[in-house]
């Protein structure tokens, strides 16, 4: 190639460059978004909040199941309350994050935020929950504690009081502990829990993570997991893996819709419409669900079992809150009339309005 060839060629390359770095510049993904940034109105609070100490929560967790039969339906009370007396601490500081969160965005109490991100912040502090692999039940407590703190966290990110140091060390804790957690998934495809209601837990608080310390590939995770869950979903609005609970069949439905609608209310406001996947298959759960709590024998009948009974509390159906508002229901609207509560804490708190 001649000399003259390669100097006409040079400024071509480093315009096609520029052309293409303009482009991406131009083109720059947008931070992902959570159904709570929508700011506070309420006026804030004036009543006194006093902050404790953040209490320490472990690095490993160990705790095992209380299950004795192969379908997981039968509970063992010495090993239930094995299990409660090692998750006890646990749910109680789960709770009082939660809260504080809600608080903050109830109130506009900056207090109760600064203090749920002490807490959050003293936990990332001590790398707590990052070993969760002595069980897969720890595998499943380590999920369900990172999907609430995930989700107070993005209930009180917009706090402008909260610290740029503590914004860091908070998003990139939830991002690694996020990280471990599908890493137990990973692997498991061909397994149960690779795909029934645990693995949409799992999507739910890799999206929430993911979301709140803006990693792409975390939500697209959630999004994967949803879809495993959506494409199960049977004409009839059942999951084959739930129904196989037997009497716990419609407890595990309950169990399963709940992170999937939260998936979908994530998604959505990030434009990615899951309601839709699948031929709809999430709101045929739902209102399979929703028909259940009012007659449960249709599960009684396919799972070959009578229900357990059930008193109906927020974790029974407050996160079909934001389904119902899309897609108004009266047999749902009057069941979420009954509760005293809507806040569901593995959901972190009170759903999106």
């Amino acid at each position: 190639m001649s000399r003259s060839r390669s100097l006409f060629k040079k400024p071509l390359i480093a315009a096609t460059l520029l052309a293409l770095v303009t482009a991406t510049q131009g083109h720059a993904a947008a931070p992902l978004r959570s159904p709570w940034d929508a700011p506070i109105t309420a006026r804030k609070t004036q009543t006194a909040f006093t902050c404790p100490t953040a209490p320490q929560l472990p690095v490993t967790l160990k705790m095992a199941d209380y299950y004795t039969d192969a379908a997981h339906s039968i509970i063992d009370p010495a090993r239930k309350k094995a299990y409660d007396d090692a998750t006890r601490n646990l749910r109680s500081v789960q709770r009082a994050v939660v809260d504080m969160a809600d608080r903050y965005r109830e109130n506009g109490d900056e207090a109760a935020a600064a203090c749920a991100a002490s807490f959050l912040d003293s936990f990332a502090a001590g790398k707590a929950l990052s070993d969760g692999a002595a069980t897969n039940q720890a595998v499943y407590v380590q999920g369900w504690m990172l999907g609430s703190f995930a989700v107070a966290w993005l209930k009180i990110r917009s706090d402008t009081a909260i610290s740029s140091e503590q914004r860091t060390s908070i998003t990139g804790w939830l991002a690694d502990i996020a990280s471990r957690n599908i890493a137990y998934y990973e692997p498991r495809s061909d397994k149960t829990d690779g795909r029934n209601n645990h693995r949409y837990w799992a999507g739910f608080t890799a999206m929430a993570a993911g979301i709140a310390a803006n990693r792409k590939d975390l939500f697209d995770w959630g999004v994967e997991s949803f879809k495993i869950g959506a494409r199960q979903i049977e004409p009839d609005g059942t999951l084959p893996l739930e129904m196989a609970r037997r009497s716990r069949a419609l407890h595990y439905h309950i169990f399963a819709a709940a992170p999937l609608v939260t998936l979908a209310e994530m998604a959505s406001v990030n434009g990615v419409d899951l309601y839709a996947d699948d031929g709809k298959a999430l709101s045929r759960l739902v209102h399979r669900v929703v028909a259940g709590i009012d007659d449960p024998s249709f599960f009684a009948e396919k799972a070959g079992k009578k229900q357990e009974a059930m008193n109906l509390h927020a974790d029974d159906i407050a996160w079909a809150a934001p389904f119902e508002r899309r897609f108004p229901d009266p047999a749902l609207a009057a069941l979420l009339g009954k509760l005293t509560s809507r806040s569901v804490v593995y959901l972190g708190g009170l759903p999106p309005n």
